[in-house]
């Protein structure tokens, strides 16, 4: 389960500010400690969990025995739900974990919380004005470039289309700010990644035939890993390990086996230079489309790292009914590499900066055009 999957699994229902929940949970820890109090059992279930589930303390540079010692003092049978609230996201925001989350839910109350990792793209640009005028810029970019307008097309969320694709004489560009087609099909690890490939084949069918695509996927959400692997699929060259992953099985360093999760070409693949945008808002399954995808020799990331949160989410129910997520799966490169914390390294760094929308060019689309 990954970042969108998690928000499809929380519904909240604004007219009543009831959370309904939908699909599995995992199970939560016992606690070695016993308690008496309701909100000291709540920190004792929290933290034995993550003890036992997480997989990156030592990534994330975190000891989780003295966060034990810092914040147990400050719980007692007093305790509100607000206060053990703050306490809970204190202990996790030195993550830095995207995927770590905490869902308050108090009667007609709902609050939520990421560990999420400071984003540079995010301070250049903060709020929906700015982000409207950097996709605006990013479409100039392309006109100037002799692209059509971007053509919508797939399911839209939110007003958001499934994909954008625009071409001039010899370049296909296309545009996914989302690893799943809708919230009704995300759960379905078969259906979605179906849908998705037949609705990419489609579009590959419009491009024609070109000398390279660009595929934007800066500011991705992520959604299923199935549906990065079914659009990777459309430009294998031949069956590759696209990477491994494990699971967190007992003590910080016991985990399964390695799993590979092989990327099979598809008939009539585009195997022609490819280029992949990131930044580091390419998140979760979007993380993962650009590990398979840096696989293919004839593909070049450009931009900055994605955000490096890897694993799907292991979400569990505290005993006060709040819910919880953490990463406890390590993903790996074919070559044994884990990005974790760090995003799928780009093979050239271009940044974009609040002054592109003020040249109106965007420099990491213009440098996938030179390329």
């Amino acid at each position: 389960m990954n970042t969108k999957s998690f928000f499809a699994l929380l519904l909240l229902v604004l007219t009543s500010c009831r959370v309904v929940i939908e699909g599995e949970t995992q199970p939560a820890s016992q606690p070695i400690h016993t308690s008496a109090s309701a909100p000291e059992k709540t920190f004792e279930v929290f933290w034995q969990t993550f003890e036992d589930q997480y997989a990156f303390f030592e990534t994330r540079k975190t000891d989780w025995h003295k966060t034990y010692e810092q914040y147990r003092p400050m719980v007692n049978s007093n305790t509100s739900p607000d206060s053990l609230f703050s306490i809970l996201c204190a202990m996790v925001k030195p993550l830095q974990d995207d995927h770590v989350e905490i869902h308050f839910i108090e009667k007609n109350r709902y609050r939520n919380f990421a560990a999420a990792k400071p984003s540079r793209f995010l301070k250049e640009f903060p709020n929906e004005k700015s982000m409207k005028g950097f996709w605006h810029m990013v479409n100039q970019t392309l006109d100037h470039n002799g692209f059509h307008k971007p053509v919508d097309f797939g399911p839209k969320e939110d007003g958001v289309p499934l994909f954008q694709y625009s071409a001039s004489a010899t370049v296909g560009y296309v545009r996914f700010t989302r690893c799943y087609v809708t919230e009704k099909t995300e759960n379905d690890r078969v259906l979605d990644p179906t849908q998705a490939g037949a609705l990419f084949d489609v579009i590959l069918q419009k491009l024609g035939t070109k000398e390279k695509i660009i595929l934007d996927i800066r500011n991705n959400e992520g959604g299923l890993d199935e549906f990065s692997n079914a659009i990777a699929s459309r430009f294998a060259d031949t069956t590759r390990i696209g990477y491994y992953k494990q699971k967190r099985s007992g003590g910080y360093d016991d985990f399964t086996p390695l799993v590979p999760i092989l990327v099979r070409p598809q008939r009539n693949a585009f195997t022609k230079p490819v280029v992949i945008l990131t930044n580091d808002q390419s998140c979760s399954a979007a993380d993962v489309f650009a590990l398979m995808m840096k696989v293919l020799p004839h593909t070049t990331l450009i931009g900055e790292n994605s955000t490096g949160i890897y694993s799907d989410m292991y979400v569990f129910m505290l005993p006060n009914g709040w819910y919880t997520s953490l990463s406890n799966e390590r993903y790996f490169s074919p070559d044994m590499k884990c990005y974790e914390g760090i995003g799928t390294p780009v093979d050239i760094e271009v940044k974009n900066t609040r002054n592109d929308l003020v040249t109106m060019q965007d420099p990491v689309l213009t440098k996938a055009l030179q390329f």
